[in-house]
């Protein structure tokens, strides 16, 4: 059950207004058992996450008036089937997402470890909400015949400045720059920046988003960090109140002057009825003069024992071909194989 903390205070001697402040606990567990295989070997676990990534955090509001208001959101990642932390764990940190802000009728700016822009226009476009497991698009990622790309594409980025268009509008508007904050004389590495622009009105949902990274960390810069560039179309159409439809295509390029780009097609669907929810995702990652390419596909199950408990079942196959070596669904396998990886599950997700 979600937890809310109201207080009111005044301040005193001014003529400000009272201002009231929000704070709410809240997260979810997320436990499958898991049958995964590659290359004839198979094992059976419990896992975290076939549905969403098990989380909790704080976030809170308080209302300046006139319309302004200040935000904040610190949200830890957690592996419910040992209790441990994760991102990168195994201490608890709130490395999923920490950050604080503005916000008013012109939107809002906030600042720290968000998810990128391409993340939330890839978001509305995946039934499977981009769930790091069973998600198709999390293909994306991948650096198969792309030597010299430089950083793989990332969902998450620290040191971000953020400005986003009010929610509920129909025009969409998101822009991020994050420092790389290199202490080393380098050409900004470790630097990102990206954005996102569409539309979202019922029924329809179109959106072009970019990715630009540098390579190097704070920790580890680099004197000549080459750039990863990632350019993204989505749209989602729904079709009355039980179906829906979505597609994405993505390029994934830059590297260095020799380095190919790979170019990834998904198409999704989904269909409400009642107290159950299907879902179905395919996906096919080729890259540029190689004969090495990927296709999967994931279907889903999801029925609600109420607002906040579900029970979930999810299948995944990705294929390699061309001795190609990607993996998906957390699926372990020999590199260079050309093996296939397929992931099962069924589990149950809460939240509060």
């Amino acid at each position: 059950m979600k937890a809310k903390i109201l207080a009111a205070s005044a301040l005193l001697g001014t003529g400000f207004a009272c201002a009231q402040s929000t704070v709410q606990l809240y997260g979810m567990v997320d436990l499958f058992v898991q049958r995964v295989s590659s290359g004839g070997r198979s094992v059976t676990q419990l896992a975290d996450g076939g549905n969403g990534a098990s989380r909790f955090g704080f976030r809170g509001t308080e209302d300046l008036g006139g319309g302004l208001a200040v935000n904040f959101l610190l949200e830890a990642g957690v592996n419910a089937d040992t209790g441990t932390g994760r991102l990168p764990g195994p201490q608890i940190s709130f490395t999923r997402q920490s950050f604080v802000g503005l916000s008013g009728p012109w939107g809002r700016v906030d600042a720290g470890r968000m998810y990128t822009p391409m993340f939330n226009a890839l978001l509305r476009a995946d039934p499977f909400r981009m769930n790091a497991i069973y998600s198709p698009l999390v293909l994306a990622a991948q650096t198969d015949a792309q030597p010299g790309l430089g950083s793989p594409l990332a969902f998450r980025a620290s040191n971000m400045l953020r400005y986003r268009t009010p929610a509920g509008q129909a025009f969409l508007l998101d822009l991020a720059y994050a420092f790389g904050e290199s202490s080393a004389a380098s050409k900004r590495s470790g630097e990102f920046y990206g954005g996102a622009v569409g539309y979202d009105k019922a029924p329809y949902y179109a959106a072009y988003s970019f990715y630009r990274a540098r390579s190097g960390t704070a920790a580890a810069p680099v004197k000549s960090p080459v750039m990863t560039r990632v350019d993204a179309l989505s749209a989602r159409i729904d079709l009355g109140e039980s179906w829906a439809v979505a597609a994405n295509g993505i390029r994934v390029g830059g590297g260095l002057a020799s380095t190919p780009s790979a170019r990834l097609l998904n198409l999704g669907v989904s269909f409400r009825g009642g107290l159950s929810r299907w879902t179905a995702g395919i996906v096919q990652r080729k890259v540029s003069d190689s004969p090495r390419s990927q296709f999967g596909i994931t279907l889903g199950y999801d029925y609600a024992l109420s607002k906040r408990t579900v029970l979930y079942g999810r299948l995944l196959h990705l294929s390699n071909k061309g001795d190609a070596t990607a993996s998906a669904g957390g699926v372990a396998f020999t590199p260079y194989s050309g093996d296939g990886v397929s992931s099962s599950g069924v589990g149950v997700r809460h939240s509060f």
